[in-house]
C-alpha cells in the first residue's frame, strides 16, 4: 500500500495567518480558507507544492493580489505554490459539496 507523503499543514496554516486569511477545514488534500475566497489543493506527489483555486465568484484583482502576495510567502516557508485556475461549490445529496474545478 502506498504512504501518503507527510503534508505540511502547519507551514501552510502559518502562511495563510501571514496573509490575513485563516485555514477554517482541511480534508485530503484540500485546504479551505475563511469565506471560501481560494482554497489549496496538496499535490500528490510533492509534499510541499499547492494548488491555487480561486472561487469563481472571487473578483479577478482580489485573485491576483492574493496569488503576488501568496507565492513569495509560500517560499519563504518552502512551499511552491501554483495557481491552477477556479473552482466552484454546489451542495450535493446528504448535506456534502461538491467541488468543481476548472482549469
Amino acid at each position: 500500500m502506498e504512504q501518503t507523503p507527510l503534508r505540511p499543514l502547519g507551514e501552510v496554516m502559518a502562511m495563510i495567518e501571514a496573509l490575513g486569511h485563516e485555514v477554517t477545514y482541511a480534508y485530503e488534500d484540500l485546504v479551505f480558507i475563511n469565506h471560501n475566497d481560494f482554497l489549496l489543493q496538496f499535490d500528490a506527489t510533492d509534499p510541499n507544492a499547492l494548488d491555487l483555486f480561486f472561487n469563481t465568484e472571487c473578483d479577478t484583482a482580489e485573485a491576483d493580489a492574493v496569488t503576488g502576495r501568496m507565492i513569495p510567502e509560500g517560499i519563504q516557508k518552502g512551499l511552491v505554490i501554483r495557481r491552477k485556475g477556479t473552482y466552484s461549490m454546489t451542495e450535493a445529496e446528504g448535506d456534502s459539496l461538491q467541488i468543481t474545478f476548472n482549469p
